[in-house]
């Protein structure tokens, strides 16, 4: 008997476009509300006790937030159709593990190459997808993140690379053979690999912030900024990734409040934009304290470096009433699954040399999960082409 399937969701969002798009790969109907209407955002709320995007509740009763495509796959499928599924062959020369700005240009060139290549990854596009406009791709300006990521997707299948919507969970070598496992059981192996997981979102550690994580506490503008339209909302951190979401957010928020722990270092054309945004206050040289609130988040509370002048009780504790907070302190290399097999700095980048070499043969790495310097989508394609170039070489010495 087919479910009664019900999606709240953003157009622009991301992970909302992931779930639809395993609902158009099943063939499974369901009903959408865009909560960029008030009425559909307050129903979600009601219903999901979340600030957050995407809500789907099945059949009225099982309810999963996020693109949790795992829990969706046991609730929705029965196992006659996920025995459709073409099964994943076991041995490759190359898998790529990683399917965004460094995975998927290596993708591509591997297929150009000829090469029997698996790319295991989770959501196609990365944290790219969550760029809602790029100004600064060479040719191709104000392109939002996830059309970008869509076209070079799109190229990389066309030469014939098998992709894998699945995520690394561990990998050894044994007898010159990398053996990988994923999230959903797939067991593969491959004669070279190419890490290209990126990085994920950093959390300030601030009392309060798991606690109110989707109601409230958020890191992507793109997915759940619609929601705050007419509300007070803080921006975490003083990078390009603070000053785009504080851009984004300017022009659907009441009052946009900058949280700055030292000074401002990203680039100065943002910076001047969001100085002329007449709805945004700076708060420079502060750290947050607290994230507070009853059943969603009410304020921040935050700290003076070095103590100085504060409103409440001269107690070196400010407080900012706001019903959101966006995190945009910067990422975290996504590098857990690499640890114990390959050398990383101490900032658990993984170190790789010119040639996207690292100091275990066969296995290589690029993008933002390494240890170059540039962290940017242009230098991540790149890096992703070199990483297959010498892998390629690896294989066919």
């Amino acid at each position: 008997m087919p479910h009664t399937v019900e999606i709240y969701s953003l157009p622009d969002c991301p992970h909302c476009k992931n779930v639809k798009a395993f609902f158009a790969k099943h063939n499974i109907e369901y009903t959408n509300y865009d909560v960029s209407d008030s009425a559909n955002a307050k129903k979600m709320i009601e219903l999901s006790g979340q600030r957050g995007v995407p809500v789907i509740i099945i059949d009225g009763k099982e309810m999963v937030i996020g693109d949790d495509l795992m829990k969706l796959q046991i609730l929705l499928l029965d196992e006659s159709s996920m025995q459709k599924e073409a099964p994943i062959k076991a041995d490759h020369e190359l898998v790529i593990i990683g399917a965004g700005a460094a995975g998927l240009p290596a993708a591509l060139y591997a297929g150009r190459k000829e090469l029997d290549t698996l790319v295991i990854g989770g959501a196609i596009g990365g944290m790219v997808n969550q760029s809602k406009t790029i100004e600064n791709y060479p040719g191709i300006p104000d392109v939002p993140g996830d059309v970008l990521m869509g076209k070079i997707a799109d190229h990389a299948k066309s030469t014939g690379v098998e992709f894998l919507e699945d995520v690394g969970t561990s990998i050894v070598k044994k007898g010159g053979v990398f053996e990988i496992e994923t999230l959903n059981g797939n067991k593969v192996t491959a004669k070279a690999v190419i890490a290209a997981t990126g990085r994920i979102p950093r959390f300030s550690g601030a009392k309060g912030e798991t606690d109110y994580f989707g109601k409230g506490v958020a890191v992507c503008t793109t997915c759940d900024g619609p929601l705050y339209k007419g509300k007070s909302v803080a921006v975490i951190g003083g990078g390009n990734t603070a000053l785009d979401m504080a851009l984004e957010l300017a022009d659907i928020a009441s009052e946009v409040h900058m949280i700055v722990r030292s000074k401002v270092r990203g680039d100065e054309i943002l910076l001047n934009r969001l100085k002329a945004k007449k709805n945004v206050v700076f708060h420079t040289g502060y750290e947050i304290e607290e994230i507070y609130g009853g059943e969603f988040v009410e304020g921040v509370a935050l700290k003076k470096i070095g103590g100085g002048i504060t409103r409440i009780f001269k107690s070196g504790i400010e407080k900012v009433p706001v019903e959101g907070v966006f995190l945009g302190i910067g990422l975290n290399p996504n590098t857990a699954m690499f640890e114990g097999l390959v050398e990383m700095n101490a900032e658990k980048e993984i170190i790789v040399n010119e040639n996207c070499e690292t100091n275990v043969e066969g296995f290589f790495a690029a993008g933002d999960s390494t240890s170059i310097k540039a962290k940017q989508i242009a230098s991540s394609l790149g890096e992703g082409v070199k990483a297959l170039l010498s892998a390629y070489d690896y294989l066919k010495k």
